[in-house]
């Protein structure tokens, strides 16, 4: 071959041909260098070690494959073919195959993407949502083949007004990132939920890979309500558990955080109603004490009578927790109401007025209670004035006395009943006072007789005192 002449493109042709045959599919590892794109998606790079360097290309069918992004500095190991680039006259390797060293390809990939989506602040704490205390449309993304799906509704199922909207998409293979970002698009724009459940069952890094890709990621920090992310198992973490407002462990988890909100809600009312019934029953039986007192202490006629009356008005306080469960379904019905009048409004403003609404039910509920025991405080005090001015001691102070036969403490009515000798006990407004009648022959005062002299009436014509 010494006596022959070649021109240049045809000595490397035949280079060519020799490398091609004796350096086909070889595996050359070092560092990424120089990295570079051209418009068509072709990838140019230099791989060295510390003491050489090598041309490197890699076409954009083999390029579109890779499942990381390929960059300056990082080490890899290649396969490919050695040629000489006829332009240039230099070595160059036709990269097939690239393969991060070390990290395996999915595990380098999901490390890039979760530090390139932390830089722009896709997982920040402040961007996270809290979930609506009142959900009334749960959706799903899932497969609708999967276990995960039968078990979210089992749990979901323990409210049967809550209503669950399942849009379905694959969770595994190619294509799937891209249907579960379309699911989430669309439960987004339809307005119809109030927080999103995005999940499958447990898998291998592979079977979990939809989960980690971009289109996922956003789709989630878009949503214009809540999503909880319920991938895998509890070592399971995913990109999307990351961006998600909420993660959990598994599916089921997922699920049980939505009742959790509902379930807490109905415990409150039940809690504020029991306080509301011991309340009024710790006031009935105080009032039915002071009432019985001031009864034990009169001893007018119509007191009695009086007691009954207002023991009897007590007694409707009796009927104070029916109208308090009453109030409670009523409380629950207005809840459900304006859970409805929530669902036509915009999805924005339905995310962040649950809590006003519980507010201001639970407002209406202690006014209302409030508003009942105060009506019963003041009848209970009306009562207890008109007793006091009922009793004997205001009597007395209007100029009236009790009179009784010693050791007798019933009130004398009949002079006729009184024998001579017999011992008077009379209570006055102030003091007390003892007779002795000194002989029989009583007759009543003649209040016109008494009338025409100078001194008052007194209850006895002739007495003497003790």
């Amino acid at each position: 071959m010494s006596d022959r002449t070649w021109t240049v493109s045809g000595l490397i042709r035949a280079v060519n041909e020799v490398l091609e045959q004796g350096f086909s599919g070889v595996r050359v590892e070092g560092e990424v260098t120089n990295l570079s794109s051209s418009g068509r998606g072709h990838r140019y790079f230099t791989l060295k070690d510390e003491a050489a360097s090598l041309d490197c290309v890699m076409w954009a069918s083999r390029a579109s494959r890779l499942r990381f992004e390929l960059e300056d500095g990082l080490a890899v190991v290649t396969t490919g073919s050695l040629t000489v680039y006829p332009q240039r006259g230099r070595f160059q390797l036709v990269v097939e195959e690239l393969e991060p060293l070390g990290l395996g390809a999915l595990q380098l990939a999901f490390e890039q993407l979760k530090r390139r989506l932390d830089a722009e602040g896709l997982f920040a704490a402040d961007r996270k949502r809290p979930l609506p205390a009142l959900p009334s449309r749960v959706g799903i993304v899932t497969s609708l083949s999967g276990a995960a799906l039968h078990d979210m509704l089992r749990v979901l199922q323990r409210f049967p007004h809550l209503e669950v909207i399942v849009a379905p998409a694959a969770v595994q293979g190619s294509g799937a990132a891209a249907e579960i970002a379309a699911a989430l698009g669309r439960l987004a724009s339809s307005g119809l939920v109030d927080v999103v459940i995005v999940g499958r069952g447990g898998g291998s890094l592979e079977d979990l890979w939809a989960f980690n890709e971009e289109p996922v990621a956003r789709a989630i920090a878009s949503s214009p309500v809540p999503v909880i992310s319920g991938v895998g198992h509890e070592v399971d973490f995913t990109i999307a558990d990351f961006v998600a407002d909420i993660r959990a462990t598994t599916p089921t988890q997922a699920a049980e955080l939505v009742v959790a909100q509902l379930e807490r809600q109905v415990r409150r009312l039940d809690e504020a109603q029991s306080a509301l019934v011991r309340d009024l029953t710790r006031q009935r039986v105080l009032a039915r004490t002071r009432l019985a007192g001031l009864a034990g202490s009169s001893g007018l006629a119509r007191v009695p009578h009086r007691m009954r009356l207002y023991r009897s008005r007590l007694d409707r306080a009796e009927r104070l927790r029916a109208v308090f469960g009453r109030l409670k379904e009523r409380a629950l019905a207005r809840l459900d109401r304006a859970t409805g009048v929530l669902r036509q409004l915009p999805a924005l403003i339905a995310a962040g007025g649950h809590r006003r609404v519980v507010d201001s039910r639970r407002q209406q509920l202690a006014q209302l209670a409030r508003a009942h025991l105060g009506r019963s405080r003041a009848a209970l005090d009306g009562h207890q004035r008109a007793l006091s001015h009922l009793g004997p001691r205001m009597v007395l102070e209007r100029g009236y006395s009790i009179t009784t036969l010693a050791g007798d403490p019933r009130p004398l009515r009949d002079a006729s009943a009184v024998a001579a000798g017999a011992e008077l006990h009379t209570v006055l407004a102030r003091g007390e006072l003892r007779s002795i009648i000194a002989r029989r022959g009583l007759r009543p005062v003649d209040a016109a007789k008494a009338q025409e002299g100078d001194r008052q009436p007194s209850l006895f014509d002739e007495g003497v005192g003790e």
